[in-house]
């Protein structure tokens, strides 16, 4: 079996995730490096050194013929170099959100479809074993009919005064916040563990925090959201409140699912990824209970050793025709409709039905 060629179009920050996942896989050779900042350029070629690098990403891609590209760029650039990179016939493993608006990323799915290339999302926390088995429960119709799903996920970076704005903070280049960073995953992963999508929507995402310091000390303003807040309808009933925020202090990374059905209650945290609270059963949930606390087991080994979880890992999975679980263009999609949903929810001031749009 040849090596599959691989290369990279942003190299720094979150890429450095999709180094150590690609390394996952054996015969995997890095061939081409890309980004416009030559420091970070340079400290990827060090760990590459045989890697065609540049700035220039139409020039790599020609030379290196890559099988598969990773888009790590900041969000205003996953369209135009997906497209690229499919245009030299790569396959891309591209960081969420998707694209800039909704039409972009269909644009993006259908340049993709075009071209019969696997086209993978990064939507990193379906590789919590916690979520992975909530929705194995769920599937297997261990809590009966869903009756409502809570998720959060919250942060505490911006507002701290140690911390510097960055392109996340500029709308021009992140497109979104709190809603498109953190919102987007939790989208997915009500949609991965309960089976179900959002069909209608009413939320707001605000800016609380807008003062904030360039790298040289500089005051500049924040110009995406920080905190976001959304109920929806799900395709079976259910009911789901979403929360997210940039700005909660005591927080690093804290994401949260909690489902409810007939039969029980299941939450998982992502900060605790092995295990999950779980009060499930019909003798169990019989009886009323008077105190609230519901008891944290242990995921099974034998579960968590059954599974694909690998990351970015799995886009050479795919590539190489071994897997077709794994987040998708089309679920890149699918999160960014509801965005779209939620903006314009905002905008009107009413709930908004997914299919309209």
């Amino acid at each position: 079996m040849r090596p599959l060629r691989y290369a990279a179009i942003g190299v720094a920050g979150i890429a450095g995730a999709h180094f150590s996942d690609i390394a996952k896989r054996p015969n995997v050779e890095v061939v081409g490096l890309v980004d416009v900042n030559p420091e970070s350029l340079a400290a990827a070629q060090a760990r590459f050194p045989d890697a065609v690098a540049g700035a220039d990403a139409e020039t790599v891609l020609a030379a290196t013929k890559p099988d598969l590209v990773s888009v790590c760029t900041p969000n205003r650039w996953h369209a135009p170099m997906t497209k690229l990179a499919m245009a030299h016939g790569a396959n891309v493993a591209c960081e969420k959100p998707m694209a800039m608006t909704l039409a972009e990323a269909r644009e993006m799915e259908a340049v993709r479809a075009a071209a019969d290339l696997v086209g993978y999302i990064n939507f990193s926390y379906r590789n919590v074993a916690a979520f992975r088995f909530m929705r194995e429960l769920i599937r297997q119709g261990e809590l009966g009919t869903i009756h409502r799903v809570n998720a959060v996920y919250l942060q505490g970076w911006i507002g701290a005064g140690s911390v510097t704005a960055g392109w996340r903070n500029d709308k021009n280049l992140a497109g979104f916040g709190s809603l498109g960073d953190l919102g987007i995953h939790m989208i997915d992963a009500v949609r991965f563990i309960t089976g179900a999508e959002v069909v209608s929507v009413v939320g707001q995402a605000v800016t609380r925090a807008p003062n904030m310091v360039d790298a040289a000390g500089k005051p500049v303003t924040a110009t995406t959201d920080d905190n976001a807040a959304f109920l929806a309808t799900l395709s079976d009933g259910a009911t789901a409140v979403f929360e997210t925020s940039q700005t909660a202090p005591g927080y690093t990374n804290h994401h949260r699912i909690e489902v409810s059905g007939e039969r029980g209650t299941i939450i998982g945290i992502s900060e605790r990824p092995n295990e999950m609270a779980y009060y499930v059963g019909p003798t169990l949930t019989r009886y009323a209970t008077w105190q609230g606390e519901i008891p944290w087991i242990r995921v099974p080994t034998g579960f968590m050793g059954t599974q694909k979880a690998d990351g970015v890992a799995l886009a050479v999975d795919a590539v190489r025709g071994l897997v077709t679980d794994y987040p998708k263009f089309a679920d890149g999609v699918a999160a960014q409709v509801v965005v779209e949903a939620i903006d314009q929810a905002q905008r009107e001031r009413r709930w908004v039905d997914i299919a309209g749009l």
